[in-house]
Order: C-alpha cells, then sequence, then structure tokens
C-alpha cells in the first residue's frame, strides 16, 4: 500500500483532530481539505469519520495525483471527490462545508484563498495552518468578521506552529496585541502556547539585536515594531507569573 498510512508529523495531526472535534456531533458532516497536496490529511480524516463525506481540492494537478494515488491505494476513493481548482473554487455546486481545512502554506496565502473565496465559507469551521504571517492572517480574518474559537501550538521538525479554528460568531482579534497574540491576548491557558510565545520572543530579541546593532534609518522603525513586540510578549509572560528572559535589547 506504499505510503497511504504515512503517519502525519504534528503540525498536521493537530490540524486533522481539530477538524474531527469540529465536526464531533454532526451525523455525516461535509468537509474540505483545501490544498490537499499529498492527500494525507484527507486520508487520515476519511479513516477517522467513515461517514465524512470530502472534497480534496488543489490547484496543482500533480499534487492532486499524488492525492488521488494515494487515496486508491488506501480504498478511499469513493468517500471522496478530488477536484483541481484555484482556493475554494472547487466548492462551487457543493453543499455547505461544515469545516474547511487549509494548511501549509504562507498565512498571506491563505487570507488571499479566503477572501477570494469568501461566499463559500458560511458556517463552516475553519481549520487554518499558516507556516508564515501568521499576524497578517489573524489580521485579515478580523476585517473579514471571522474570529478565533481556540489555537494550537504543536511542534514539529523543531519548530512550534500555531493551528486555529476560526469562524463566524467567535470573538474577533482587534488591535496589534490582538492580531500579534491572538489566543494568548488575554493570558496562556497551555504549555504548547507558553513555548510558542517564547519561541517568538527568542527570535524577535535576536532581531532586535541586529537592528540595533547596524545603527541605519532604515532600521529605526522596524526596531520599534521589534521592541513593541517584545513588549506584548513579555506582557502575557509576566502576567501569567512566568520570568521573562532578557530585556528588550
Amino acid at each position: 500500500m506504499g505510503h497511504s498510512k504515512k503517519p502525519l508529523d504534528a503540525r498536521l495531526r493537530a490540524a486533522a483532530d481539530m477538524a474531527l472535534e469540529t465536526i464531533r456531533g454532526i451525523e455525516h458532516p461535509h468537509a474540505a481539505d483545501i490544498g490537499c497536496d499529498h492527500g494525507f490529511v484527507t486520508a487520515y480524516l476519511l479513516r477517522q469519520r467513515p461517514d465524512l463525506s470530502m472534497i480534496a481540492g488543489d490547484v496543482s494537478e500533480a499534487s492532486l495525483a499524488k492525492a488521488q494515488l494515494l487515496l486508491s491505494q488506501a480504498g478511499l476513493e469513493g468517500q471522496v471527490q478530488t477536484l483541481c481548482g484555484d482556493g475554494l473554487s472547487v466548492l462551487e455546486g457543493q453543499p455547505a462545508m461544515d469545516v474547511i481545512l487549509i494548511a501549509g502554506m504562507g498565512g498571506r496565502t491563505v487570507l488571499d484563498i479566503l477572501q477570494r473565496g469568501e461566499k463559500y465559507i458560511g458556517t463552516a469551521g475553519l481549520i487554518l495552518q499558516a507556516n508564515t504571517d501568521v499576524p497578517v492572517l489573524r489580521e485579515g480574518l478580523s476585517k473579514m468578521g471571522i474570529g478565533l474559537r481556540r489555537e494550537a501550538f504543536p511542534e514539529a521538525g523543531g519548530r512550534r506552529y500555531v493551528v486555529m479554528l476560526a469562524g463566524r460568531n467567535a470573538p474577533v482579534p482587534d488591535g496589534f496585541a490582538g492580531y500579534l497574540l491572538g489566543t494568548a491576548v488575554n493570558g496562556i491557558d497551555s504549555m504548547g502556547q507558553q513555548l510558542y510565545l517564547r519561541s517568538m520572543r527568542e527570535q524577535t530579541a535576536q532581531k532586535v539585536a541586529k537592528l540595533a546593532a547596524s545603527g541605519t534609518s532604515s532600521a529605526k522603525k522596524k526596531l520599534e515594531e521589534a521592541n513593541r513586540i517584545l513588549e506584548e510578549i513579555d506582557r502575557v509572560l509576566t502576567g501569567a507569573g512566568l520570568q521573562v528572559n532578557g530585556g528588550n535589547q
């Protein structure tokens, strides 16, 4: 069966499990894996929920062919439609989705997909995992009236990621702190979240040191923003009674 049962890394597993939690209690739910690539997440979801009606979409025909092969090898092809198309356009003419999963892209790309396909979102739970520009994604969601229900912070390959469950009728991030910190803006609620914030702080502190050392006028504005990021992270860490390592440089 080749790689049809290849285990998901912690990042994709967190996204898939969050999708399963979202559809728990729904009979014969509808779900979409947008940018499905290899199809491993789609296959995992279908194994866990045999009653799931699934759309696996990708803009790349080559990627979709990989997913089709994997799903066929796993005997799951009868439970899923594999559709080649741009973003949420593959949902045209489909029933309303209960959950839509978009993982493994940059935050700006995820946001662009959602903005261009907003009419397809409806009341679906959005499982979003962006590799970059997470604050940009949160800000864009807020401008669409989409809030955060919860976030998870898995580690994969030595790096912490954010996996978010977003949707309508959820608290909407607001302002610089809200976009930067997401659900942590009102306090830390998990060890994963704490470790993610500490990792973000370390990276930002390194950036501050480099910008301060450059001494160029172009670095001044970037330095101010980086220090502001440190201040917000430190506010949350200290508010939780946690020690902050180092100052604002």
